[in-house]
């Protein structure tokens, strides 16, 4: 079973259930996600990370 609590975004402690949760709210692009959770705003080392849990929970 998926860590829900691992953190994806180290800079802003976003965990991939925060993620997850904004991706079933209807944010299916970085973007959206970025505006969300604010994932990836800052240093950028994540965003590949972000881009592949948003294809997996779609």
């Amino acid at each position: 079973m998926e860590d829900m609590n691992e953190v994806v975004c180290y800079c802003l402690n976003v965990t991939k259930g925060a993620i997850k949760n904004a991706v079933e709210s209807g944010s299916d692009t970085l973007e959206k996600v970025q505006a969300a959770t604010e994932a990836g705003t800052v240093c950028g080392a994540c965003l590949s990370d972000i881009e592949q849990l948003i294809e997996e929970y779609k």
